[in-house]
């Protein structure tokens, strides 16, 4: 799975990238990916899960899957 982070989001990556590939074995929900990742659910405004807009509280990932999330407030 490849994640890509928008935003302040990309504080919460590994050493601060806004890529990170994660493999996964099993469809695994996009709610625990993150609480993995330690970002928080509620600073998620816009998810992209192969390119069409998906719920973070629903979202089922799976290993071949493209990943974006997105802040609400990016600053500018």
């Amino acid at each position: 799975m490849k994640l890509y982070t928008g935003g302040y989001l990309t504080f919460y990556m590994p050493q601060k990238n806004n890529f990170i590939e994660l493999p996964l074995h099993t469809p695994t929900p996009l709610k625990e990916i993150l609480s993995d990742l330690q970002i928080p659910i509620e600073e998620i405004h816009l998810v992209a899960l192969n390119g069409e807009q998906a719920d973070v509280e629903t979202a089922i990932i799976h290993d071949t899957d493209v990943l974006r999330i997105f802040s609400g407030v990016n600053g500018g």
